[in-house]
């Protein structure tokens, strides 16, 4: 099983999900929840694709972090 970092972001009246190790690889939802739900298709849907065109899948280097400002 694979893991990749999900960033989900509030709209106008709708969320956005991405997946930063996949560039392309997005998807929208009415809720949190649908956006998270449609983007594990968008997930499958993106590997398959890179795997049909042999292009190699990249390793997830991503980092999160929050920062202090005063």
């Amino acid at each position: 099983m694979a893991r990749y970092t999900v960033v989900v972001e509030r709209g106008d009246g709708e969320f956005f999900a991405y997946v930063p190790a996949l560039p392309g690889c997005t998807s929208v939802g009415q809720t949190q929840c649908q956006a998270l739900d449609n983007v594990v298709d968008a997930i499958h849907l993106t590997l398959g694709y890179l795997a049909e065109q042999g292009i190699p899948m990249l390793d997830s280097v991503e980092t999160i972090a929050q920062v202090e400002i005063d």
